[in-house]
């Protein structure tokens, strides 16, 4: 029994060993990862230096906010998005405070570091630059299952 699993025990390392390479002849079933939405021109990824989502950055940027969001189904009211925004978990509540009146945000719901709220479109990229911004992003969204 001892010899039987020093013989298979070799074979199941070098098995592994090999499955790990890449196999040209092996197709993919997932799609490739696209870093911009269609419709845009390349180079629409936000700076690095940015705290955004990269949909967030294409609506702020975008010619036409208001298309753009109902073309991706961004909540948008009076020209403002409905983002998360969470914050450093250093930053007080009147920093926070004090930076949401600052960037005319209107707070829906807050819970320790993290807001839903309604954030301005012009004001996203200037948002996120501040140094008590974690990131900003769109909220989840309810998956529809079809019968």
């Amino acid at each position: 029994m001892k010899s039987l699993l020093l013989i298979i025990l070799p074979l199941l390392i070098l098995g592994c060993m090999t499955t790990t390479k890449k196999d040209s002849s092996v197709v993919s079933s997932l799609p490739a990862k696209e870093d911009t939405v269609p419709g845009l021109n390349d180079g629409h990824k936000p700076p690095k230096e940015l705290k955004l989502t990269s949909i967030l950055y294409q609506l702020a940027v975008a010619p036409e906010p208001e298309s753009f969001a109902k073309e991706h189904d961004i909540f948008l009211a009076k020209g403002k998005a409905r983002v998360f925004i969470s914050f450093n978990p250093v930053s007080s509540n009147s920093e926070r405070e004090k930076l949401a009146e600052n960037y005319n945000i209107v707070v829906e719901k807050k819970a320790n570091t993290l807001l839903r709220a309604l954030v301005p479109i012009d004001r996203l990229i200037a948002l996120s630059k501040e140094s008590l911004i974690w990131s900003i992003r769109l909220p989840d969204r309810a998956i529809k299952l079809g019968r």
